[in-house]
């Protein structure tokens, strides 16, 4: 398990938080929306959250386009799917070529697909220690449009 990151700008967001006891809502909507901006900041864009009052219409009101979590002031939480969420390609930390949690085959990546390299060290970037489902490693090259990149590239 990685260790919780302790970043200034939460801590700062945190101390903005006031100590009176009559607090607008419309401030509270105000300071969770920052303190999601500040979540992407530090932990990254995946899985965002979007703050939104219960009278705001999200996206056009059309319920097929929210592929987000939505967390409206009214303390509701909703978690929509998309119909078909895309997959996030990578190489985990132990070389094993995985798309959402599952081992994959080298043709099993599409055109132009990123795929994301958690290895680190003198393997990170190797694409002929990636160990593949149905073959381990191979001396083949990635298919036309794929690209490996570091995770710490991700955004």
């Amino acid at each position: 398990m990685t260790k919780a990151k302790h970043d200034r700008l939460l801590v700062a967001v945190i101390a903005k938080l006031p100590t009176v006891a009559q607090w607008p809502r419309a401030d509270r909507i105000a300071w969770l929306q920052v303190m999601a901006m500040a979540f992407n900041v530090v932990y990254g864009p995946c899985g965002e959250i979007r703050v939104v009052p219960d009278e705001a219409e999200i996206d056009g009101g059309d319920e097929s386009t929210k592929t987000r979590h939505e967390v409206s002031a009214g303390n509701r939480i909703t978690a929509p799917t998309p119909p078909n969420p895309p997959q996030r390609f990578y190489v985990d930390r132990d070389g094993f070529a995985m798309a959402d949690g599952k081992p994959i085959a080298i043709e099993d990546l599409p055109d132009g697909t990123i795929l994301w390299d958690e290895r680190i060290g003198i393997e990170c970037g190797d694409v002929a220690a990636i160990l593949w489902r149905d073959v381990g490693t191979t001396r083949r090259s990635l298919p036309p449009g794929v690209i490996l990149r570091p995770v710490f590239d991700e955004s």
